[in-house]
């Protein structure tokens, strides 16, 4: 009998911890790292004691007003953003849920999914670079080695062969002049798209129209795999 990989279900106190550390990173992304700033954050949220608690554990530590992650601290609240923002995009790109759905959903499933089934979703989801909110998905060992065993149901336009159809899952166009082009052109999610050559541009049918797109720009349209006709 094979030996199977036990994950126990995290405690109350791991769960408070996570969303502690991930609110945290997600502060720091936006450059708050003021201590009694972020300690007025976390009681907003609804952990009040959370600061002291995440020193006391180790996973942060103030100096000058200012709050560090230790490198433990680090490490997990790298894991629980990622953990978090991969939900948020299987969620939304592969089952399709209503946006009310996605983020509370997301938030059961952050505290446990392991780390097998975080790198799977991750590659099946063609190692994505932004959750839907527009925010940065730590990379994992999976997306350096990318050498998957699962075909990804989400993968860049840039990645596709020619002859090849889906529908636009999502754009990583962030602050790229071309997204509001692209909006207006009908290359939005959920639009069916068709792709007619690779070289020396990325030429798609969308709807009535034929577009070339750069390879730059390709490589930010993120496709869900779809079993479509071809397009006339």
């Amino acid at each position: 009998m094979t030996e199977m990989q036990k994950y126990p279900l995290p405690t109350a106190e791991r769960e408070d911890v996570e969303e502690a550390l991930g609110l945290l990173w997600h502060q720091r992304e936006l450059g708050f790292t003021e201590g009694a700033m972020l300690r007025r954050s976390l009681s907003t949220a609804g952990s009040p004691e959370g600061f002291d608690r995440l020193i006391h554990l180790g996973f942060i530590k103030e100096e000058l007003g200012q709050v560090w992650l230790t490198p433990t601290g680090e490490e997990l609240a790298r894991d629980v953003t990622r953990r978090l923002r991969l939900a948020e995009r299987l969620l939304t790109d592969v089952l399709s849920l209503d946006h009310t759905a996605v983020d509370p959903n997301a938030c059961v499933l952050e505290h446990t999914i392991s780390p097998e089934v975080t790198e799977s979703i991750c590659t099946l989801l063609g190692h994505p670079g932004e959750c839907p909110h527009g925010h940065a998905i730590p990379p994992g060992a999976c997306c350096q080695k990318n050498d998957a065993l699962l075909s990804p149901i989400v993968k860049p336009l840039s990645r596709m062969a020619a002859g090849e159809s889906g529908r636009v899952a999502y754009l990583q166009l962030k602050d790229h002049p071309e997204l509001h082009r692209l909006l207006a052109l009908g290359v939005i999610p959920g639009t069916p798209l068709h792709l007619h050559q690779t070289f020396p541009a990325f030429v798609v049918e969308v709807g009535e129209s034929q577009l070339a797109l750069e390879s730059s720009i390709a490589a930010r349209i993120f496709v869900r795999r779809a079993e479509l006709p071809e397009m006339s």
